[in-house]
């Protein structure tokens, strides 16, 4: 009897049938004991067709399993036939039964199943179908196999082996990497038509080319697997390898040549270079690492050493060598100091090199006056540490030495010294004086004042309209340049020089009282004719004058004027007028017209005017020239006489009054008015001009020369004729100002600051009073462009005197009022007749200021104007009648340019009435008073007044 569990043919070869059949896609056939093919069975439990056609006679029930019918054994177990086998189940037979006959089926167990993995993807088992014996059925024992999946290989065909547990393939070709070195495939393909991922390795360089390994795997019924491929590509690292070559060379040759940061730089990349050499990198990648390698060699950064901003020059493998690009101008330093471009070398990279100890000497030339120049170049030699190499450096110098020696010209302007053959010189130029003497030339040198030698000769230059008079001058010496052993010689030249215009015109300059000038020009001018005269109005006569002229070269050249000459009284008090120019002196007569009688309100007539020059207030004589239609007269008296007393008359139907009063200098007019009973009436004003030797204070007056305190504030071009400023000094100190017409304060002087360069004449002229006007013609540095127009500027000059505008006293009826300060400004007094007083005033006539008393019924007003017409001042006057005045016939009569106040006024008669009255002698004071006011109106004196004529007397007035 056969093995029960062996068959026919061999089980190998049945599964390799059934791998077959299923890598064909064929279902796996039922298999019969003998190996041939039978019916398949119609399920795992061996229930089929056949099953219930096979029946024991006899009523014994057939039982079958896989269309094999089982028979018992001698113990009553089922068990196949001797000889016969099962087929193959296609599955583990699990849940295997047996079919009987009668319907019943026999449920089996698998017992010692065993199983094993001929293929990857194919599972083999064997093991026994067993049932107990119970309820009547029998045991079973059947043995048993089966044979499960399809044997799996690579999608090549390549199949799988069993290693280590696990069924591993490699595919049956090598692949080609892309250049990029990225595989060819994502994914594996097996037989049963399943893709699987690949993981692939890194490159690597393997004989010359890139290698990368792949591997995929998985599970198939409970089977591991892995695949493996191999891609590659041939690769060529050559010239990678070459620039690496290169590039060790280039740091190897670095050392001290390049700094150490780039060398630092160049060896990573050489590193990383290296590193890829030994990979399998792509060619993109090894071009790149080329790249990088050429980068870092061309950054390889020349170590480089400079001073000041400028890099010395440098061969490879030599020293540095440079030249500062400019001259310095200060003294060469003891060494030089270099930075370099590494701060590893030397400290935080830098270092000095000393000069050389056999440099040459400066070579010293005159600069200034003490200032001398030194120049020359200056070597420098030493190591840096880059390797020790040399390093030169070479510095041209030109620097001054010494302190310069303060020198000053005329008003203390610096003199600028310019160098000459073996001594420095310079030129300055002052002024002379109308005698032809320097003025101002005063040359200063270190402080100390140093005489100039002049030439005796004066050089005249005449032109149409000036003439130039020049002298030379010349002062030499020497100084020590200090810190040096050089002695310089200087010389400075001093010209002086003065150019007048010639005299084109006299005019005559006329101030009334109230400050109002006006202007005349006197015709029929000959600069050899020396004496000229002009006739003014009558009514001009009290008027102040003086003379004005004109330059033939306009405002480029003033005339040269005098010391000034006090005017002097003529024949009917004529002006004598006398100015020196340019050495001549030209007098110039100042006549008045007649009065011409006036038909005029005939009524209105005075009988006389009466003057009086005894200094007393009694009636004189007749005023010379008396004409009763003759409206205005004028008398002159001495500089010392004491004054002159008029006193006016008219018939008993005509009334007069004093009224204003007109005083400049030295003349003063009293005018009277007069008023007949049908309504008529005249002014008649009498002016006295006294004499006087000393000028006022404006005629005196003259201006100091103008003064240009800059001329070193550089000019802003060539052609520039603007000044800086203008202005005046005073004290020593120069002032701008911003207005082109203005005051100066006394003991300023007009000055101006030109600018470097520019050549300034001054022109002046009069043109009234206190008041001049400056004309600059200014040339331009470049010598050519003069200033178009000149620019002119107008300036009075203040003084104390011929700025006052104050009297000194109060004139009424003859006697100074008591109680006056100029410093207030009214005052009340008593007159014996409100509508018959006088007023006048005092002040100081040296001033030259005028004063207007303006004379109403019972006030007056009096202004006093500064001679510069700037300042003036007012006084009030109020006046009222004495309550027991003796003179009730009051005061018509006026002392005109008295010396001082005289007299006594009527309140001593007013007393002596106050007098009687306390004694009771009543009917005495009243009869004397009856007496005064019936006293006639001519202000003569009565028979028994006083002879000396003093205020006592009815009429009588002293005024200064």
């Amino acid at each position: 009897m056969k093995n029960p569990h062996s068959f026919e043919k061999p089980a190998a070869t049945l599964i390799a049938a059934a791998t077959l059949l299923a890598g064909m896609g064929l279902p796996p056939a039922a298999l019969a004991a003998d190996g041939s093919a039978s019916a398949p069975s119609s399920s795992a439990s061996g229930n089929g067709a056949d099953d219930k056609d096979q029946t024991n006679a006899g009523d014994t029930t057939t039982w079958t399993l896989m269309g094999a019918v089982l028979t018992a054994d001698d113990k009553g177990t089922l068990t196949l036939p001797d000889g016969q086998s099962l087929p193959t189940f296609d599955k583990r037979p699990d849940n295997a039964s047996v079919q009987g006959s009668d319907g019943t089926t026999i449920p089996l167990t698998l017992a010692d199943a065993a199983e094993e993995h001929p293929n990857l993807g194919v599972t083999t088992g064997t093991g026994i179908l067993t049932a107990e014996a119970k309820d009547g059925h029998p045991a079973v024992h059947v043995p048993a196999t089966w044979t499960t999946g399809t044997a799996t290989t690579l999608s090549d065909g390549t199949p799988f082996t069993l290693k280590d547990g696990v069924w591993q393939a490699s595919y049956g070709r090598t692949l080609t990497l892309k250049d990029n070195n990225e595989p060819p495939v994502k994914n594996i393909g097996l037989s049963d038509g399943s893709k699987h991922e690949i993981t692939w390795g890194e490159p690597t360089l393997k004989d010359g080319k890139v290698v990368r390994e792949g591997t995929a795997s998985g599970e198939i019924q409970g089977q591991k697997w892995q695949a493996t491929l191999t891609a590659e590509r041939d690769t060529d690292h050559t010239g990678l390898t070459q620039a690496i070559g290169a590039a060790r060379q280039a740091y190897d040759q670095g050392a001290g040549e390049y700094t150490a940061k780039s060398l630092e730089d160049l060896a990573g990349a050489i590193d990383q270079a290296g590193e890829l050499d030994r990979t399998g990198a792509t060619d993109e990648a090894m071009e790149a690492m080329r790249d990088r390698l050429a980068e870092a060699v061309g950054n390889l950064d020349t170590i480089i050493w400079k001073t000041d901003g400028t890099t010395l020059s440098h061969e490879k493998g030599q020293g540095y060598d440079g030249k500062a690009p400019d001259t310095s101008d200060t003294a060469p330093g003891d060494t030089v100091a270099l930075t370099s471009n590494d701060p590893t070398l030397g400290k935080l990279g830098s270092t000095t090199i000393p000069r050389i100890q056999t440099d040459d000497p400066a070579t010293l030339t005159d600069e200034d006056l003490g200032v001398a120049r030194a120049t020359g170049t200056a070597h420098y030699k030493g190591t840096v540490p880059n390797g020790n190499r040399t390093a030169t450096w070479s510095q041209d110098y030109s620097y001054t030495i010494g302190t310069r020696v303060k020198a000053t010209g005329p008003d203390g302007k610096a003199i600028g010294f310019t160098k000459g053959s073996g001594y420095l010189s310079a030129t300055v130029t002052v002024s002379l004086d109308h005698a032809n003497q320097p003025k101002d030339a005063d040359v200063t040198i270190d402080g100390q004042s140093v005489q100039v030698t002049w030439s005796d000769q004066v050089r005249t230059t005449t032109t149409d309209t000036t003439t130039t008079y020049t002298r030379q001058g010349r002062v030499e010496g020497d100084v020590k340049v200090a810190g040096t052993d050089r002695t310089q010689h200087w010389i400075v030249y001093v010209t002086a020089s003065r150019t007048e215009g010639h005299v084109a015109g006299l005019s005559l300059i006329q101030r009334k009282p109230d400050g109002t000038t006006s202007r005349h020009d006197i015709g029929g001018f000959d600069p050899s004719k020396h004496e000229y005269t002009i006739t003014m109005p009558a009514d001009a006569v009290a008027d102040q004058y003086t003379l004005g002229h004109t330059s033939a070269a306009g405002d480029k050249a003033d005339v040269s004027e005098g010391t000034p000459i006090a005017p002097t009284l003529g024949a009917n008090a004529s002006r004598i007028l006398k100015t020196t120019l340019n050495g001549v002196t030209y007098t110039v007569t100042v006549n008045f017209e007649t009065a011409k009688p006036t038909a005029s309100n005939p009524h209105a007539r005075l009988t006389g005017l009466y003057v009086n020059l005894t200094g007393k207030t009694g009636k004189g004589t007749l005023i010379d020239g008396w004409d009763p239609d003759v409206l205005d007269y004028t008398i002159r008296i001495g500089a010392n006489d004491p004054g002159a007393y008029i006193l006016p008359e008219a018939s008993d139907d005509v009334t007069v009054k004093a009224g204003d009063v007109r005083r400049a200098g030295y003349a003063t007019t009293q005018y009277w008015t007069t008023s007949s009973a049908d309504g008529q009436s005249r002014t008649y004003s009498v002016t006295v001009i006294r004499d006087h030797e000393t000028p006022t204070a404006e005629e005196a007056f003259k201006p100091g020369a103008a003064k240009d305190p800059d001329g070193h504030t550089p000019a802003a071009s060539r052609d520039d004729t603007t000044l800086v400023s203008h202005g005046y000094i005073l004290n020593g100190e120069y002032r701008a100002v911003k207005d082109t017409d203005y005051t100066i304060p006394e003991g300023g002087t007009f000055a101006y600051a030109s600018r470097q360069g520019q050549t300034v004449q001054v022109s002046e002229s009069k043109v009234k009073g206190m008041t001049w006007k400056y004309t600059l013609n200014i040339l331009a540095p470049d010598g050519v462009t003069l200033a178009s127009p000149a620019p002119t500027f107008t300036v009075t000059y203040l003084t104390q005197a011929t700025h006052e505008a104050a009297i000194t006293a109060i004139i009424v009826d003859g006697r100074a009022i008591g109680g006056f300060d100029p410093a207030k400004h009214e005052y009340e007094t008593q007159v014996d007749n409100i509508d018959h007083w006088t007023a006048s005033a005092d002040f100081d006539k040296s001033t030259g200021m005028g004063v207007i008393i303006h004379k109403d019924r019972a006030k007056a007003t009096i202004t006093a104007t500064s001679a510069d017409g700037l300042a003036t001042a007012t006084y009030a006057l109020k006046v009222g009648e004495k309550p027991l005045a003796l003179n009730r016939s009051g005061t018509d009569g006026a002392t005109v340019e008295g010396l001082a106040s005289t007299g006594v006024n009527t309140s001593s008669l007013i007393s002596v009435v106050a007098v009687l009255l306390a004694a009771g002698v009543a009917c005495l004071a009243a009869g004397l008073t009856r007496s005064l006011r019936r006293g006639k109106r001519d202000d003569a004196p009565s028979d028994d007044a006083p002879s000396d004529g003093d205020a006592g007397e009815a009429g009588g007035q002293v005024a200064e």
